[in-house]
């Protein structure tokens, strides 16, 4: 029996958070744990993974396989310097008419793909109903701004709504003086754990060079963080493979990791 992929949705309520470029990293920071990894665009406003690459496609991607112009098969290509597969964005200018029903199918043959991870970018706003049961995890993007956590708040509540398992993660932390505190963190979310990844000159960096940040300094502060989410979804493949979700689960719960520490430094300053 063929493999069933964890599909990881990458969310978030508002654009601008850095949803991509935590999508990208990510992909590459578990291919570099040697697992097969796809990575999907279905952003059609803002296709933006193959220009944070400096690669083109030859035109399709993820819009033509929703609209059944082409197969999964024919717009999966790899990005060679470590064999991450990517389907890019939309390459056409007509809008995606993203049916339910369309979607569903979609995800239906992306969750038949042999891949250990399949990573999703979406455009921001909440996720079509008829697709949740396909995702194993939800990571929802937000940066600390009483704008863009109260928006994420509402994501956190439409996951719970339909059972998902999700995770907050808050980037950028520590940029401006003006970040939330911690007891206004909590009042928005409530008593749930939330993830932290810092800012980091490395991003411009990685821009400029069309090259992900992980791949240019793993010791920078943003990759570290990325690494332990790595980590963290490592963990749960293994879970749902040995079936040990509860011993595991049990082990991280009483082990301080990276955010957790991190999350306490910031909100000391």
């Amino acid at each position: 029996m063929a493999k069933r992929p964890f599909i990881i949705l990458i969310a978030s309520q508002k654009g601008g958070v850095g949803k991509t470029t935590i999508a990208l990293n990510l992909a590459v920071a578990l291919r570099l744990q040697r697992y097969s990894v796809l990575l999907v665009d279905t952003d059609i406003e803002s296709a933006s993974l193959s220009e944070q690459l400096g690669i083109k496609s030859d035109g399709k991607g993820y819009s033509n396989v929703v609209n059944r112009e082409a197969e999964i098969g024919d717009v999966i290509f790899a990005y060679e310097p470590i064999d991450l597969y990517i389907i890019p964005g939309s390459q056409a200018m007509e809008r995606v008419e993203q049916k339910p029903e369309k979607l569903e199918r979609f995800y239906s043959m992306l969750s038949k793909q042999s891949f250990d991870f399949i990573i999703i970018d979406t455009p921001p706003g909440l996720f079509e109903e008829a697709v949740a049961r396909y995702f194993r995890d939800v990571a929802i993007i937000t940066t600390p701004d009483s704008v863009s956590s109260n928006g994420s708040a509402r994501m956190a509540q439409y996951c719970d709504r339909h059972k998902l398992e999700h995770r907050l993660i808050i980037n950028r932390a520590g940029y401006s003086k003006y970040d939330l505190e911690r007891e206004e963190v909590e009042k928005i979310y409530g008593d749930v754990a939330f993830l932290m990844i810092p800012e980091d000159k490395i991003i411009a960096e990685s821009i400029m060079k069309h090259k992900p940040a992980y791949m240019i300094d793993r010791e920078a502060d943003f990759c570290v963080a990325i690494t332990e989410l790595a980590r963290e979804y490592s963990l749960k493949v293994k879970e749902s493979q040995e079936g040990e979700a509860g011993s595991i689960q049990e082990e991280r719960e009483t082990q301080p990791g990276f955010f957790e520490k991190m999350a306490r430094w910031l909100f000391k300053q």
